[in-house]
Protein backbone atom coordinates (compact mmCIF):
# COMPACT_ATOMS: atom_id res chain seq x y z
CA UNK A 1 0.00 0.00 0.00
CA UNK A 2 1.19 3.52 -0.77
CA UNK A 3 0.51 7.10 0.22
CA UNK A 4 -0.45 9.77 -2.30
CA UNK A 5 3.10 11.15 -2.26
CA UNK A 6 4.27 7.63 -3.02
CA UNK A 7 1.72 7.36 -5.84
CA UNK A 8 3.20 10.49 -7.46
CA UNK A 9 6.76 9.22 -6.92
CA UNK A 10 5.91 5.94 -8.65
CA UNK A 11 4.21 7.77 -11.51
CA UNK A 12 7.27 9.95 -12.07
CA UNK A 13 9.57 6.95 -11.95
CA UNK A 14 7.52 5.10 -14.58
CA UNK A 15 6.30 8.00 -16.73
CA UNK A 16 8.52 10.99 -15.91
CA UNK A 17 8.86 12.29 -19.45
CA UNK A 18 5.24 11.69 -20.37
CA UNK A 19 2.69 14.51 -20.21
CA UNK A 20 0.57 14.65 -17.08
CA UNK A 21 -1.31 17.98 -17.31
CA UNK A 22 -2.53 19.81 -20.42
CA UNK A 23 -3.88 23.35 -20.00
CA UNK A 24 -3.99 26.77 -21.69
CA UNK A 25 -1.20 29.14 -20.70
CA UNK A 26 -0.09 32.67 -21.57
CA UNK A 27 -1.84 35.53 -23.36
CA UNK A 28 -2.48 33.41 -26.45
CA UNK A 29 -3.70 30.48 -24.29
CA UNK A 30 -1.58 27.99 -26.19
CA UNK A 31 -1.84 24.48 -24.79
CA UNK A 32 0.96 23.73 -22.32
CA UNK A 33 1.94 20.12 -21.74
CA UNK A 34 3.49 19.59 -18.30
CA UNK A 35 5.33 16.32 -17.78
CA UNK A 36 5.20 14.21 -14.63
CA UNK A 37 8.81 15.15 -13.87
CA UNK A 38 8.10 18.89 -14.25
CA UNK A 39 5.00 18.56 -12.10
CA UNK A 40 6.93 16.84 -9.30
CA UNK A 41 9.58 19.60 -9.22
CA UNK A 42 6.86 22.24 -8.90
CA UNK A 43 5.15 20.21 -6.15
CA UNK A 44 8.40 19.98 -4.19
CA UNK A 45 8.93 23.76 -4.43
CA UNK A 46 5.45 24.47 -3.07
CA UNK A 47 5.79 21.80 -0.37
CA UNK A 48 9.03 23.43 0.79
CA UNK A 49 7.18 26.76 0.96
CA UNK A 50 4.46 25.19 3.11
CA UNK A 51 7.06 23.79 5.48
CA UNK A 52 8.72 27.21 5.75
CA UNK A 53 5.35 28.57 6.88
CA UNK A 54 5.30 26.05 9.69
CA UNK A 55 3.05 23.38 8.14
CA UNK A 56 3.61 20.08 9.95
CA UNK A 57 2.35 16.57 9.14
CA UNK A 58 -1.31 16.38 10.07
CA UNK A 59 -1.95 20.13 9.70
CA UNK A 60 -4.78 21.17 7.42
CA UNK A 61 -4.13 23.25 4.30
CA UNK A 62 -7.20 24.91 2.79
CA UNK A 63 -7.28 25.31 -1.01
CA UNK A 64 -9.76 27.62 -2.75
CA UNK A 65 -9.68 28.23 -6.48
CA UNK A 66 -11.67 27.87 -9.68
CA UNK A 67 -10.65 24.76 -11.63
CA UNK A 68 -6.94 25.12 -12.31
CA UNK A 69 -3.76 23.05 -12.86
CA UNK A 70 -2.35 24.96 -9.88
CA UNK A 71 -5.02 23.33 -7.76
CA UNK A 72 -3.60 19.91 -8.61
CA UNK A 73 -0.13 21.19 -7.68
CA UNK A 74 -1.41 22.59 -4.38
CA UNK A 75 -3.07 19.28 -3.47
CA UNK A 76 0.06 17.24 -4.07
CA UNK A 77 2.21 19.89 -2.34
CA UNK A 78 0.04 19.48 0.77
CA UNK A 79 0.43 15.68 0.63
CA UNK A 80 4.17 15.96 -0.03
CA UNK A 81 4.48 18.10 3.11
CA UNK A 82 2.44 15.52 5.05
CA UNK A 83 -0.54 17.85 5.48
CA UNK A 84 -4.25 17.18 5.15
CA UNK A 85 -5.63 18.88 2.04
CA UNK A 86 -8.96 20.70 2.41
CA UNK A 87 -10.25 21.64 -1.06
CA UNK A 88 -13.10 24.13 -0.59
CA UNK A 89 -15.71 25.25 -3.10
CA UNK A 90 -14.84 28.81 -4.07
CA UNK A 91 -18.44 29.70 -4.99
CA UNK A 92 -19.91 29.02 -1.54
CA UNK A 93 -21.76 31.80 0.22
CA UNK A 94 -20.10 33.55 3.14
CA UNK A 95 -22.01 31.52 5.74
CA UNK A 96 -20.83 28.12 4.50
CA UNK A 97 -17.37 29.29 3.46
CA UNK A 98 -16.69 30.84 6.83
CA UNK A 99 -18.07 27.76 8.59
CA UNK A 100 -15.76 25.35 6.71
CA UNK A 101 -12.69 27.51 7.37
CA UNK A 102 -13.51 27.68 11.08
CA UNK A 103 -14.43 24.00 11.29
CA UNK A 104 -11.32 22.65 9.54
CA UNK A 105 -8.92 25.01 11.37
CA UNK A 106 -6.33 25.14 8.57
CA UNK A 107 -2.74 26.11 9.28
CA UNK A 108 -2.99 28.34 6.23
CA UNK A 109 -5.07 28.93 3.11
CA UNK A 110 -3.95 28.88 -0.52
CA UNK A 111 -6.14 30.55 -3.12
CA UNK A 112 -6.28 31.78 -6.67
CA UNK A 113 -5.90 35.56 -7.03
CA UNK A 114 -9.42 35.72 -8.50
CA UNK A 115 -11.01 34.76 -5.16
CA UNK A 116 -8.53 36.53 -2.88
CA UNK A 117 -10.96 39.25 -1.79
CA UNK A 118 -13.75 36.80 -0.98
CA UNK A 119 -11.47 34.47 0.99
CA UNK A 120 -9.92 37.41 2.86
CA UNK A 121 -13.38 38.43 4.07
CA UNK A 122 -14.03 34.96 5.51
CA UNK A 123 -10.66 33.67 6.70
CA UNK A 124 -10.62 35.15 10.18
CA UNK A 125 -7.04 35.07 11.46
CA UNK A 126 -5.88 32.20 9.23
CA UNK A 127 -2.78 33.09 7.14
CA UNK A 128 -3.64 33.43 3.47
CA UNK A 129 -1.39 33.11 0.41
CA UNK A 130 -2.26 33.67 -3.21
CA UNK A 131 -0.92 31.21 -5.77
CA UNK A 132 0.92 34.23 -7.18
CA UNK A 133 2.92 34.44 -3.93
CA UNK A 134 4.19 30.87 -4.12
CA UNK A 135 7.71 30.20 -5.40
CA UNK A 136 8.86 28.81 -8.68
CA UNK A 137 11.01 25.69 -8.79
CA UNK A 138 14.47 26.00 -7.25
CA UNK A 139 17.34 23.54 -7.12
CA UNK A 140 17.31 23.55 -3.32
CA UNK A 141 13.66 22.50 -3.13
CA UNK A 142 13.92 19.72 -5.71
CA UNK A 143 15.66 17.42 -3.30
CA UNK A 144 12.88 17.74 -0.71
CA UNK A 145 11.78 14.31 0.45
CA UNK A 146 8.13 13.61 1.10
CA UNK A 147 7.11 13.78 4.74
CA UNK A 148 6.64 10.41 6.38
CA UNK A 149 2.96 9.39 6.46
CA UNK A 150 1.16 6.06 6.69
CA UNK A 151 -1.64 4.73 4.52
CA UNK A 152 -4.11 5.12 7.39
CA UNK A 153 -3.35 8.81 7.99
CA UNK A 154 -6.02 11.27 6.86
CA UNK A 155 -5.12 12.75 3.45
CA UNK A 156 -8.06 15.09 2.88
CA UNK A 157 -11.19 16.57 4.38
CA UNK A 158 -13.88 16.68 1.71
CA UNK A 159 -16.87 18.66 2.89
CA UNK A 160 -20.25 17.21 1.97
CA UNK A 161 -22.76 19.30 0.07
CA UNK A 162 -24.97 19.81 3.10
CA UNK A 163 -28.35 19.16 1.40
CA UNK A 164 -29.95 18.80 4.85
CA UNK A 165 -27.58 20.86 6.98
CA UNK A 166 -24.19 22.49 7.26
CA UNK A 167 -21.39 20.60 5.49
CA UNK A 168 -19.49 17.92 7.37
CA UNK A 169 -15.83 17.18 6.70
CA UNK A 170 -15.39 13.60 5.49
CA UNK A 171 -12.02 12.24 6.64
CA UNK A 172 -10.48 10.24 3.80
CA UNK A 173 -7.17 8.43 4.23
CA UNK A 174 -4.33 7.73 1.84
CA UNK A 175 -5.54 4.11 1.76
CA UNK A 176 -9.08 5.20 0.87
CA UNK A 177 -7.85 7.24 -2.10
CA UNK A 178 -5.26 4.80 -3.41
CA UNK A 179 -7.58 1.77 -3.27
CA UNK A 180 -10.46 3.58 -4.98
CA UNK A 181 -8.16 4.95 -7.67
CA UNK A 182 -6.74 1.49 -8.31
CA UNK A 183 -10.26 0.01 -8.54
CA UNK A 184 -11.35 2.70 -11.00
CA UNK A 185 -8.22 2.20 -13.10
CA UNK A 186 -8.89 -1.54 -13.26
CA UNK A 187 -12.54 -1.37 -14.31
CA UNK A 188 -12.17 1.49 -16.82
CA UNK A 189 -8.89 0.10 -18.18
CA UNK A 190 -7.28 3.52 -18.44
CA UNK A 191 -3.84 3.53 -20.06
CA UNK A 192 -1.02 5.86 -21.06
CA UNK A 193 -3.04 6.64 -24.20
CA UNK A 194 -5.95 8.15 -22.29
CA UNK A 195 -6.54 11.85 -21.83
CA UNK A 196 -9.28 12.73 -19.34
CA UNK A 197 -10.81 16.12 -19.94
CA UNK A 198 -11.50 17.84 -16.64
CA UNK A 199 -14.76 19.76 -16.16
CA UNK A 200 -15.68 19.01 -12.55
CA UNK A 201 -14.28 20.63 -9.39
CA UNK A 202 -11.68 18.98 -7.18
CA UNK A 203 -13.62 19.64 -4.00
CA UNK A 204 -15.83 16.90 -5.50
CA UNK A 205 -14.28 13.51 -4.68
CA UNK A 206 -15.42 12.00 -8.00
CA UNK A 207 -13.16 14.22 -10.12
CA UNK A 208 -10.47 14.30 -7.45
CA UNK A 209 -9.98 10.52 -7.50
CA UNK A 210 -10.38 9.92 -11.23
CA UNK A 211 -8.33 12.81 -12.59
CA UNK A 212 -5.81 13.57 -9.84
CA UNK A 213 -5.07 10.00 -8.68
CA UNK A 214 -6.29 7.41 -11.19
CA UNK A 215 -4.64 9.16 -14.14
CA UNK A 216 -1.12 9.10 -12.59
CA UNK A 217 -1.61 5.42 -11.73
CA UNK A 218 -2.04 4.75 -15.44
CA UNK A 219 0.47 7.27 -16.79
CA UNK A 220 -2.28 9.09 -18.65
CA UNK A 221 -3.06 12.79 -19.06
CA UNK A 222 -5.50 15.22 -17.47
CA UNK A 223 -6.56 18.16 -19.64
CA UNK A 224 -7.90 21.17 -17.72
CA UNK A 225 -9.71 23.80 -19.80
CA UNK A 226 -9.78 27.36 -18.49
CA UNK A 227 -13.57 27.25 -18.17
CA UNK A 228 -16.68 25.85 -19.89
CA UNK A 229 -16.39 28.41 -22.68
CA UNK A 230 -12.84 27.23 -23.36
CA UNK A 231 -14.08 23.63 -23.37
CA UNK A 232 -16.86 24.33 -25.88
CA UNK A 233 -14.60 26.41 -28.14
CA UNK A 234 -11.48 24.21 -28.04
CA UNK A 235 -12.60 20.66 -27.32
CA UNK A 236 -11.22 19.55 -30.71
CA UNK A 237 -7.77 20.76 -29.70
CA UNK A 238 -7.90 18.97 -26.34
CA UNK A 239 -8.76 15.65 -28.05
CA UNK A 240 -10.03 13.86 -24.93
CA UNK A 241 -10.55 10.12 -24.82
CA UNK A 242 -12.73 10.26 -21.68
CA UNK A 243 -14.81 13.05 -20.15
CA UNK A 244 -16.20 12.98 -16.62
CA UNK A 245 -19.50 14.80 -16.30
CA UNK A 246 -22.64 15.21 -14.25
CA UNK A 247 -26.22 15.01 -15.63
CA UNK A 248 -26.46 18.77 -16.16
CA UNK A 249 -23.44 18.75 -18.48
CA UNK A 250 -24.79 15.67 -20.30
CA UNK A 251 -28.11 17.45 -20.86
CA UNK A 252 -26.31 20.59 -22.07
CA UNK A 253 -24.19 18.62 -24.55
CA UNK A 254 -27.26 16.79 -25.85
CA UNK A 255 -29.19 20.06 -26.20
CA UNK A 256 -26.26 21.65 -28.03
CA UNK A 257 -26.10 18.83 -30.57
CA UNK A 258 -29.86 18.90 -31.07
CA UNK A 259 -29.81 22.66 -31.55
CA UNK A 260 -27.17 22.39 -34.27
CA UNK A 261 -29.22 19.66 -35.94
CA UNK A 262 -32.36 21.81 -35.80
CA UNK A 263 -30.47 24.56 -37.62
CA UNK A 264 -29.21 22.15 -40.31
CA UNK A 265 -30.79 21.70 -43.74
CA UNK A 266 -33.85 19.46 -43.83
CA UNK A 267 -31.95 16.79 -45.76
CA UNK A 268 -29.36 16.54 -42.96
CA UNK A 269 -32.09 16.31 -40.32
CA UNK A 270 -33.84 13.49 -42.16
CA UNK A 271 -30.57 11.63 -42.55
CA UNK A 272 -29.88 11.93 -38.81
CA UNK A 273 -33.37 10.65 -38.00
CA UNK A 274 -32.83 7.63 -40.25
CA UNK A 275 -29.45 6.98 -38.62
CA UNK A 276 -31.01 7.12 -35.15
CA UNK A 277 -33.89 4.88 -36.19
CA UNK A 278 -31.45 2.30 -37.57
CA UNK A 279 -29.30 2.51 -34.43
CA UNK A 280 -32.36 1.97 -32.24
CA UNK A 281 -32.85 -1.40 -33.95
CA UNK A 282 -29.23 -2.45 -33.34
CA UNK A 283 -28.15 -1.32 -29.90
CA UNK A 284 -29.35 -3.06 -26.75
CA UNK A 285 -29.21 -2.00 -23.09
CA UNK A 286 -25.85 -3.77 -22.83
CA UNK A 287 -22.76 -4.24 -25.02
CA UNK A 288 -24.45 -6.80 -27.29
CA UNK A 289 -25.62 -5.74 -30.76
CA UNK A 290 -28.76 -7.11 -32.38
CA UNK A 291 -31.09 -6.36 -35.30
CA UNK A 292 -29.69 -8.37 -38.17
CA UNK A 293 -26.74 -8.23 -40.52
CA UNK A 294 -28.20 -5.68 -42.96
CA UNK A 295 -28.98 -3.11 -40.26
CA UNK A 296 -25.53 -3.52 -38.71
CA UNK A 297 -23.91 -3.18 -42.12
CA UNK A 298 -25.93 -0.01 -42.81
CA UNK A 299 -24.82 1.39 -39.47
CA UNK A 300 -21.12 0.63 -39.76
CA UNK A 301 -20.71 1.28 -43.49
CA UNK A 302 -23.06 4.21 -44.01
CA UNK A 303 -24.80 5.93 -41.07
CA UNK A 304 -21.92 5.91 -38.60
CA UNK A 305 -19.21 7.34 -40.92
CA UNK A 306 -21.59 9.77 -42.64
CA UNK A 307 -23.57 11.02 -39.62
CA UNK A 308 -22.33 10.01 -36.19
CA UNK A 309 -18.60 10.28 -36.89
CA UNK A 310 -19.03 13.97 -37.76
CA UNK A 311 -20.59 14.62 -34.37
CA UNK A 312 -17.79 12.73 -32.65
CA UNK A 313 -15.27 14.83 -34.59
CA UNK A 314 -16.80 17.97 -33.06
CA UNK A 315 -15.76 16.54 -29.67
CA UNK A 316 -12.19 15.91 -30.73
CA UNK A 317 -12.58 12.65 -32.62
CA UNK A 318 -10.82 10.54 -29.96
CA UNK A 319 -13.58 10.35 -27.35
CA UNK A 320 -14.23 6.76 -26.19
CA UNK A 321 -16.92 7.41 -23.60
CA UNK A 322 -18.26 9.71 -20.90
CA UNK A 323 -18.52 8.78 -17.23
CA UNK A 324 -21.45 10.31 -15.36
CA UNK A 325 -21.66 10.65 -11.59
CA UNK A 326 -22.81 12.98 -8.86
CA UNK A 327 -26.54 12.37 -9.47
CA UNK A 328 -28.75 9.87 -11.33
CA UNK A 329 -28.69 10.28 -15.09
CA UNK A 330 -31.94 9.98 -17.02
CA UNK A 331 -32.18 7.20 -19.59
CA UNK A 332 -32.73 9.55 -22.57
CA UNK A 333 -29.20 11.03 -22.78
CA UNK A 334 -27.76 7.55 -22.17
CA UNK A 335 -29.60 6.21 -25.23
CA UNK A 336 -28.85 9.30 -27.32
CA UNK A 337 -25.07 9.21 -26.83
CA UNK A 338 -24.89 5.44 -27.19
CA UNK A 339 -26.35 5.80 -30.68
CA UNK A 340 -23.68 8.42 -31.44
CA UNK A 341 -20.94 5.95 -30.54
CA UNK A 342 -19.79 7.78 -27.38
CA UNK A 343 -21.78 6.14 -24.58
CA UNK A 344 -22.29 7.69 -21.17
CA UNK A 345 -21.40 5.12 -18.52
CA UNK A 346 -23.21 5.94 -15.32
CA UNK A 347 -21.51 5.29 -12.01
CA UNK A 348 -22.44 5.71 -8.38
CA UNK A 349 -20.68 6.64 -5.19
CA UNK A 350 -20.60 9.07 -2.32
CA UNK A 351 -17.92 11.10 -0.62
CA UNK A 352 -17.97 8.75 2.37
CA UNK A 353 -16.82 5.87 0.11
CA UNK A 354 -14.05 7.89 -1.62
CA UNK A 355 -16.32 7.86 -3.78
CA UNK A 356 -16.87 5.17 -6.43
CA UNK A 357 -18.99 2.19 -5.44
CA UNK A 358 -20.18 0.99 -8.86
CA UNK A 359 -19.78 1.84 -12.52
CA UNK A 360 -20.85 0.82 -15.99
CA UNK A 361 -17.91 0.23 -18.33
CA UNK A 362 -17.61 -0.40 -22.08
CA UNK A 363 -17.29 -4.16 -21.74
CA UNK A 364 -20.05 -4.54 -19.14
CA UNK A 365 -22.92 -2.12 -18.85
CA UNK A 366 -26.68 -1.88 -18.69
CA UNK A 367 -28.55 1.32 -19.49
CA UNK A 368 -30.53 2.63 -16.54
CA UNK A 369 -28.31 0.94 -13.97
CA UNK A 370 -25.45 2.34 -11.92
CA UNK A 371 -23.21 -0.51 -13.07
CA UNK A 372 -21.47 -3.37 -11.33
CA UNK A 373 -19.80 -2.99 -7.95
CA UNK A 374 -16.10 -2.10 -7.97
CA UNK A 375 -13.45 -4.66 -6.98
CA UNK A 376 -12.82 -3.12 -3.54
CA UNK A 377 -16.28 -4.32 -2.46
CA UNK A 378 -15.57 -7.97 -3.24
CA UNK A 379 -14.68 -10.39 -0.39
CA UNK A 380 -11.33 -11.25 -1.95
CA UNK A 381 -10.36 -7.58 -1.53
CA UNK A 382 -11.72 -7.34 2.01
CA UNK A 383 -14.98 -5.59 1.12
CA UNK A 384 -18.65 -6.45 1.24
CA UNK A 385 -22.13 -5.05 0.57
CA UNK A 386 -25.71 -5.76 1.61
CA UNK A 387 -29.20 -4.26 1.58
CA UNK A 388 -31.35 -3.62 4.63
CA UNK A 389 -35.07 -3.85 3.87
CA UNK A 390 -38.03 -2.25 5.68
CA UNK A 391 -38.23 -5.19 8.10
CA UNK A 392 -34.59 -4.73 9.09
CA UNK A 393 -33.39 -7.85 7.31
CA UNK A 394 -29.91 -7.83 5.78
CA UNK A 395 -29.00 -9.54 2.52
CA UNK A 396 -27.57 -9.18 -0.98
CA UNK A 397 -30.78 -10.13 -2.81
CA UNK A 398 -33.09 -7.80 -0.90
CA UNK A 399 -34.45 -4.39 -1.86
CA UNK A 400 -33.57 -1.66 0.61
CA UNK A 401 -30.82 0.66 1.84
CA UNK A 402 -27.36 -0.12 0.46
CA UNK A 403 -24.70 -0.82 3.09
CA UNK A 404 -21.01 -1.21 2.22
CA UNK A 405 -17.72 -1.94 3.97
CA UNK A 406 -14.10 -2.07 2.83
CA UNK A 407 -10.89 -0.11 2.28
CA UNK A 408 -12.63 2.89 0.69
CA UNK A 409 -14.98 3.65 3.59
CA UNK A 410 -14.14 6.93 5.32
CA UNK A 411 -12.53 7.17 8.73
CA UNK A 412 -15.46 9.29 9.91
CA UNK A 413 -16.71 12.87 9.98
CA UNK A 414 -14.34 15.55 11.24
CA UNK A 415 -15.48 16.58 14.74
CA UNK A 416 -18.80 14.74 14.40
CA UNK A 417 -18.38 11.52 16.37
CA UNK A 418 -22.13 11.02 16.85
CA UNK A 419 -22.84 11.35 13.12
CA UNK A 420 -19.89 9.06 12.35
CA UNK A 421 -21.21 6.39 14.73
CA UNK A 422 -24.67 6.54 13.14
CA UNK A 423 -23.40 6.43 9.55
CA UNK A 424 -20.83 3.68 10.30
CA UNK A 425 -23.09 1.61 12.56
CA UNK A 426 -22.48 -2.11 13.00
CA UNK A 427 -19.37 -2.03 10.83
CA UNK A 428 -21.26 -0.86 7.71
CA UNK A 429 -21.33 2.46 5.90
CA UNK A 430 -25.04 3.29 5.66
CA UNK A 431 -25.30 5.03 2.29
CA UNK A 432 -28.89 6.26 2.70
CA UNK A 433 -29.55 5.20 -0.90
CA UNK A 434 -32.29 2.68 -1.64
CA UNK A 435 -32.00 0.07 -4.35
CA UNK A 436 -31.10 -3.48 -5.31
CA UNK A 437 -28.67 -5.57 -7.38
CA UNK A 438 -30.26 -7.51 -10.23
CA UNK A 439 -29.53 -11.10 -11.25
CA UNK A 440 -26.72 -9.95 -13.56
CA UNK A 441 -24.95 -8.00 -10.81
CA UNK A 442 -26.00 -4.46 -11.82
CA UNK A 443 -26.89 -1.94 -9.15
CA UNK A 444 -30.18 -0.06 -9.51
CA UNK A 445 -30.91 2.91 -7.24
CA UNK A 446 -34.37 4.23 -6.44
CA UNK A 447 -33.75 7.30 -4.29
CA UNK A 448 -32.65 8.60 -0.91
CA UNK A 449 -34.14 6.94 2.15
CA UNK A 450 -34.91 10.30 3.79
CA UNK A 451 -36.70 11.61 0.68
CA UNK A 452 -39.35 8.88 0.59
CA UNK A 453 -42.83 10.33 -0.02
CA UNK A 454 -45.91 8.55 1.37
CA UNK A 455 -49.15 9.70 -0.24
CA UNK A 456 -52.46 9.81 1.63
CA UNK A 457 -53.52 6.59 -0.08
CA UNK A 458 -50.45 4.76 1.25
CA UNK A 459 -48.51 4.75 -2.03
CA UNK A 460 -44.76 5.20 -1.52
CA UNK A 461 -42.25 6.64 -3.95
CA UNK A 462 -38.82 8.21 -4.10
CA UNK A 463 -39.09 11.59 -5.87
CA UNK A 464 -35.71 11.56 -7.62
CA UNK A 465 -36.65 9.52 -10.69
CA UNK A 466 -39.81 11.63 -11.21
CA UNK A 467 -37.76 14.83 -10.92
CA UNK A 468 -35.11 13.51 -13.30
CA UNK A 469 -37.77 12.66 -15.89
CA UNK A 470 -39.31 16.14 -15.65
CA UNK A 471 -35.92 17.85 -15.98
CA UNK A 472 -35.40 16.27 -19.40
CA UNK A 473 -37.87 18.85 -20.70
CA UNK A 474 -36.11 21.87 -22.26
CA UNK A 475 -38.69 24.05 -20.48
CA UNK A 476 -37.54 23.00 -17.01
CA UNK A 477 -34.21 23.82 -15.35
CA UNK A 478 -34.95 22.48 -11.85
CA UNK A 479 -37.66 20.45 -10.17
CA UNK A 480 -38.71 19.34 -6.70
CA UNK A 481 -41.55 16.87 -6.29
CA UNK A 482 -43.76 17.03 -3.18
CA UNK A 483 -46.75 15.06 -1.91
CA UNK A 484 -46.16 13.83 1.64
CA UNK A 485 -49.62 13.01 3.10
CA UNK A 486 -51.27 14.44 -0.01
CA UNK A 487 -53.79 12.73 -2.24
CA UNK A 488 -51.59 13.45 -5.27
CA UNK A 489 -48.05 14.29 -6.26
CA UNK A 490 -47.06 17.84 -7.31
CA UNK A 491 -44.10 19.41 -9.13
CA UNK A 492 -42.36 22.62 -8.06
CA UNK A 493 -40.36 23.77 -11.08
CA UNK A 494 -38.04 26.48 -12.35
CA UNK A 495 -38.85 27.54 -15.91
CA UNK A 496 -36.04 27.84 -18.43
CA UNK A 497 -35.76 31.58 -19.18
CA UNK A 498 -34.73 31.13 -22.81
CA UNK A 499 -37.32 28.60 -23.96
CA UNK A 500 -40.19 30.33 -22.11
CA UNK A 501 -39.17 33.98 -22.67
CA UNK A 502 -41.83 34.70 -25.30
CA UNK A 503 -44.69 33.25 -23.23
CA UNK A 504 -47.07 35.07 -20.91
CA UNK A 505 -47.33 33.72 -17.36
CA UNK A 506 -50.55 31.73 -18.07
CA UNK A 507 -49.08 30.36 -21.32
CA UNK A 508 -45.86 29.40 -19.56
CA UNK A 509 -47.75 27.55 -16.82
CA UNK A 510 -49.88 25.65 -19.33
CA UNK A 511 -46.80 24.66 -21.36
CA UNK A 512 -45.05 23.48 -18.21
CA UNK A 513 -48.10 21.43 -17.20
CA UNK A 514 -48.13 19.76 -20.61
CA UNK A 515 -44.36 19.15 -20.44
CA UNK A 516 -44.65 17.51 -17.01
CA UNK A 517 -47.51 15.33 -18.25
CA UNK A 518 -45.51 14.27 -21.29
CA UNK A 519 -42.30 13.52 -19.40
CA UNK A 520 -44.09 11.44 -16.73
CA UNK A 521 -46.52 9.63 -19.03
CA UNK A 522 -44.54 6.38 -18.68
CA UNK A 523 -44.79 6.36 -14.88
CA UNK A 524 -47.43 4.80 -12.67
CA UNK A 525 -50.54 6.93 -12.17
CA UNK A 526 -49.66 7.86 -8.58
CA UNK A 527 -46.15 8.96 -9.70
CA UNK A 528 -47.50 11.55 -12.16
CA UNK A 529 -47.77 15.07 -10.70
CA UNK A 530 -51.31 16.44 -10.71
CA UNK A 531 -50.26 20.08 -11.04
CA UNK A 532 -47.26 22.39 -11.39
CA UNK A 533 -46.14 25.40 -9.35
CA UNK A 534 -43.52 27.72 -10.84
CA UNK A 535 -41.09 29.02 -8.20
CA UNK A 536 -38.19 31.51 -8.37
CA UNK A 537 -35.00 29.86 -9.57
CA UNK A 538 -33.27 27.60 -7.08
CA UNK A 539 -29.63 28.63 -6.74
CA UNK A 540 -26.47 28.21 -4.73
CA UNK A 541 -26.50 31.90 -3.81
CA UNK A 542 -30.06 31.65 -2.47
CA UNK A 543 -29.12 28.54 -0.54
CA UNK A 544 -31.77 26.40 -2.26
CA UNK A 545 -29.12 24.41 -4.15
CA UNK A 546 -25.98 22.92 -2.70
CA UNK A 547 -22.58 23.55 -4.28
CA UNK A 548 -23.03 20.25 -6.13
CA UNK A 549 -26.43 21.49 -7.39
CA UNK A 550 -28.60 19.22 -5.26
CA UNK A 551 -31.96 20.62 -4.16
CA UNK A 552 -32.16 21.65 -0.52
CA UNK A 553 -35.72 20.56 0.19
CA UNK A 554 -36.08 21.98 3.72
CA UNK A 555 -34.86 25.41 2.64
CA UNK A 556 -37.26 25.51 -0.31
CA UNK A 557 -40.08 24.79 2.12
CA UNK A 558 -38.84 27.56 4.39
CA UNK A 559 -38.48 30.16 1.63
CA UNK A 560 -41.64 29.30 -0.32
CA UNK A 561 -43.83 27.58 2.26
CA UNK A 562 -46.69 30.10 2.01
CA UNK A 563 -46.87 29.82 -1.80
CA UNK A 564 -46.65 26.02 -1.65
CA UNK A 565 -49.42 25.79 0.97
CA UNK A 566 -51.69 28.08 -1.06
CA UNK A 567 -50.97 25.98 -4.17
CA UNK A 568 -51.88 22.76 -2.34
CA UNK A 569 -55.09 24.33 -0.99
CA UNK A 570 -56.14 25.27 -4.54
CA UNK A 571 -55.68 21.63 -5.46
CA UNK A 572 -57.92 20.43 -2.67
CA UNK A 573 -55.25 19.26 -0.27
CA UNK A 574 -55.53 19.65 3.50
CA UNK A 575 -52.51 21.89 4.09
CA UNK A 576 -52.97 21.80 7.89
CA UNK A 577 -51.64 18.24 7.90
CA UNK A 578 -48.56 19.40 5.97
CA UNK A 579 -47.58 22.17 8.35
CA UNK A 580 -45.31 19.83 10.23
CA UNK A 581 -43.03 19.61 7.21
CA UNK A 582 -42.49 23.37 7.06
CA UNK A 583 -42.13 23.70 10.84
CA UNK A 584 -39.61 20.89 11.04
CA UNK A 585 -37.68 22.39 8.14
CA UNK A 586 -37.57 25.80 9.81
CA UNK A 587 -36.27 24.31 13.04
CA UNK A 588 -33.52 22.49 11.17
CA UNK A 589 -32.46 25.66 9.38
CA UNK A 590 -32.59 27.76 12.55
CA UNK A 591 -30.21 25.30 14.20
CA UNK A 592 -27.87 25.55 11.20
CA UNK A 593 -27.63 29.30 11.64
CA UNK A 594 -26.39 28.72 15.17
CA UNK A 595 -23.80 26.12 14.14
Amino acid sequence: MRTLAGLLTDACRAHGRRTFLVYPEGPDEALRQESYAEFLLAVQAWAAFLQRQGVQPGDRVGILTPKSPLQVRALYAAWWAGAIAVPICETLGDLELGFIIRDSEPKLLLCDPSVLQKVTANRGAVPLFSFADLPATTAADNALAAAARTEDDVAALIYTSGSTGMPKGVMLSHRNFCVNAASAAAVFRFSTQDRLLSLLPYWHSYALVCEVMTVPLCGGQTAIPKDMRDFRRNVRAYQPTVILLVPRIADALKSGIQKRLAESPERSRRLFERAVHNASRIFTAGPRLSGGMLRMLAHHAFFDPLVFRRIRASLGGQLRFFVSGGAPLDIEPQIFFKYLGIPIHQGYGLTESTPIISANVPERHKLGSSGALLPWLQPEHGGDYAFRDEQGRLGKTLRGELLVKGDCVMKGYWRHTDASAKTLAEGWLHTGDMGYVDAEGFLFLEGRRGNLIVLAGGEKLHPEHVEDAIKTSPLVTECMVIGEQCKNLYALVNADPETTAALSAPQRLECLRLAVQEKTRHLAAYQRPKDVLVLPDFSVDAGTLTATLKVRRPLIWQKHGADISAFLTRNGEDTASKRGVGIASSKVLESLGRT
